[in-house]
């Protein structure tokens, strides 16, 4: 059984940076085995409804604007794949899953491809992305997490996305403001302890909506949530970056200690 993992992605350019957090996502894949196939959600794909992306997608695209010229330069080979694509739908169908592909979207955001040429330099395995559908309940997107558990003994399925995300509020001081500290420190105690009341409940907590203005960087996370069977994840990246982003992720379901 493949583990899951939830990863805070940062900003596009991480893929050029030198930051620790580059480092340690590459060094987990190092440690895991290759899957099959990748399902993956990104806080950069939201849909009313559940969609899956277009079977035919192969390419990258470049949905930000203002970083180095060197990133809109970038490539990755990347492909999704009709035969998985269509097993996926009609077994979360028989689940009660309501679940179709979007042809109108054919290729790969960056909360996606970003992660992922971090952890293969060349990428063999088709990759399926699956929206975040703003129609869904908390208790929705846990359901579908666990639904999703019948694949991961083929797939690895990962959630991206963002602890913290207040992005009119970053800095360049190397202090951390408090709200996303505290913040950071209260989803770690959730998530290391499995605590399923206070994590449905987020919304609730003092500092959530001044973390998240809008909250689809928040949202993967009660997928991979719902995604794992052993609930205790651990968190194996601790850094904060540009004062409030956190770029805390963790691994659900490992089969050794991750180092």
């Amino acid at each position: 059984m493949n583990p899951t993992l939830f990863i805070s992605h940062g900003a596009p350019n991480i893929i050029l940076s030198d930051i620790k957090s580059k480092k340690r996502i590459k060094k987990l894949a190092e440690n895991l085995e290759t899957p099959k196939y990748i399902i993956i959600f990104s806080a950069h794909y939201l849909t009313k409804d559940l969609k899956i992306i277009s079977p035919q997608a192969n390419k990258i695209m470049y949905d930000f604007y203002g970083f180095e010229d060197e990133l809109y330069k970038v490539k990755y080979e990347i492909n999704s794949d009709e035969k998985l694509t269509l097993e996926l739908i009609e077994k979360l169908k028989k689940n009660n899953i309501d679940i179709s592909i979007d042809e109108n979207r054919k290729s790969y955001d960056h909360g996606v491809w970003n992660v992922l040429a971090l952890m293969y330099e060349d990428l063999k395995i088709p990759v399926l992305q699956i929206s975040i559908p703003s129609s869904y309940s908390t208790e929705q997107l846990i359901n579908l997490g666990i639904n999703l558990q019948q694949f991961k003994d083929k797939a690895l399925i990962i959630c991206s996305g963002g602890i913290t995300h207040n992005l009119g509020d970053m800095g360049m001081s190397l202090t951390t403001k408090d709200y996303a500290k505290k913040f950071n420190s209260d989803i770690v105690n959730i998530i290391e302890n499995a605590k399923e009341d206070e994590l449905k409940n987020i919304a609730k907590n003092i500092n959530f909506y001044k973390n998240h203005p809008s909250t689809e960087h928040f949202l993967p996370l009660f997928i991979a949530y719902g995604n794992a069977i052993n609930k205790k994840g651990k968190s194996f990246n601790k850094e904060m970056i540009y004062s409030n982003i956190s770029m805390e992720s963790f691994i659900f379901d490992e089969k050794e200690t991750y180092n």
